[in-house]
């Protein structure tokens, strides 16, 4: 991800699925994406965005979630960040680790507890 925030800047040439825009803008950010890693669950296709969910920040506070038992999977940076945001939301969020330790750094171990 780039962050250009300065005077305005104009990009002539952006290319979306073949179409070229113009941007004008005071910031730009330019996010190249990311892909959730699903875990080929029975029934997960007819579950994805219907209470399975790859993204704490896009999903989190939405009614579905709100007031409801979550449960994140992994033990990494990612999902020990993403289990602390959702407790906002949350009744209660289990962090389901499939190891036998949490590979996140000290710190997201120590805001976990």
């Amino acid at each position: 991800m780039c962050l250009f925030r300065r005077k305005a800047v104009v990009i002539t040439s952006v290319f979306l699925h073949c179409i070229v825009i113009q941007v004008k803008s005071h910031t730009v950010i330019f996010a190249t994406g990311a892909t959730a890693k699903r875990l080929k669950l029975p029934r997960e296709d007819e579950f994805w965005s219907r209470g399975i969910s790859a993204c704490a920040i896009c999903d989190g506070a939405s009614p579905l979630f709100k007031g409801q038992v979550l449960a994140v999977i992994g033990g990494g940076d990612t999902a020990t960040e993403e289990a602390l945001y959702l407790t906002k939301y949350a009744r209660h969020v289990h962090l389901l680790v499939r190891r036998d330790q949490l590979r996140a750094s000290k710190a997201m171990q120590d805001r976990c507890v």
